[in-house]
């Protein structure tokens, strides 16, 4: 046996090793993001709902100089259909529905310029009841 050595169970477990860790953060555009911590979906309506609460979120007052910029990194990616109530079994795949997004862990959703980051900390907790999904709030260093 391979792990005839191991005293116990918890040694053989390998369930949430990389748990909450993000490896490495490449911001693009901006000197704050959010990264997503977990594989998420979502529905491609929800994204919509986004954007309406960040017109509503980010007024000119939170920016920190004469003007901020968002960068926006969601598009739907994965098409669902549906097939309608009456129809047999293999009669195709069905009509299209919706979109849905797809996000692996470590993704970068938006990035943001020239906010203030008092701001993105309420945003990121807004959206984590909202939302359901943990995001983490990243800094570009500067060298």
């Amino acid at each position: 046996m391979r792990f005839n050595k191991l005293t116990s169970i918890e040694q053989v477990s390998f369930k949430g090793r990389n748990r909450r860790k993000v490896k490495k953060v490449n911001l693009i555009y901006g000197n704050i993001g959010f990264v997503i911590l977990q594989n998420i979906q979502f529905e491609y309506a929800y994204f919509y709902l986004i954007k309406k609460y960040l017109k509503y979120f980010f007024k000119f007052k939170y920016a920190l100089g004469n003007y901020f910029k968002i960068w926006i990194f969601l598009k739907g990616n994965y098409p669902v259909s549906k097939k309608s109530k009456n129809s047999r079994m293999g009669k195709g795949k069905g009509a299209f529905n919706r979109w849905i997004i797809k996000l692996n862990q470590g993704h970068t959703i938006m990035e943001f310029s020239n906010i203030n980051i008092i701001r993105l900390k309420k945003l990121n907790k807004y959206w984590s009841k909202m939302l359901k999904f943990n995001l983490l709030l990243v800094k570009k260093i500067k060298m």
